[in-house]
């Protein structure tokens, strides 16, 4: 199998004894319910409410196991990996991006679910 290109792994494995989490997918809005007008800055606050979702459940970007991307709008390849990296740090979790010709709201233009593993109960 050829090398990962960016900052993913092929495959991800979790211990029989951990929790899952699983987050709903979230959309670039601010808890104050400001939507940034680019991609970019959407996908930025779509990590940041990712982070603050594990975080609020005992857990962090390094627990991420899986996460999926929908974007409307494609964002750089190292751009994307830039902004991941500021918010997440150097993780590279299993993960798939799938182009969407719309998501819930037209003015969202990227939404992301994650699933992480945490430790044991």
């Amino acid at each position: 199998m050829v090398a990962p290109y960016g900052a993913y792994s092929h495959a991800a494995v979790v211990s029989a004894q951990a929790r899952l989490l699983f987050t709903s997918g979230q959309v670039g809005e601010t808890r104050d319910g400001v939507i940034p007008p680019t991609v970019e800055e959407q996908y930025k606050v779509v990590l940041t409410n990712i982070a603050n979702t594990l975080a609020a459940n005992g857990a962090s970007p390094a627990n991420i196991v899986k996460l999926t991307t929908y974007l409307v709008t494609p964002i750089a390849p190292a751009r994307m990996r830039a902004i991941r990296e500021e918010v997440f740090g150097d993780i590279k979790p299993a993960a798939t991006m799938i182009p969407v010709p719309k998501l819930a709201a037209p003015e969202y233009l990227v939404e992301m679910e994650a699933v992480a593993a945490l430790a044991s109960c």
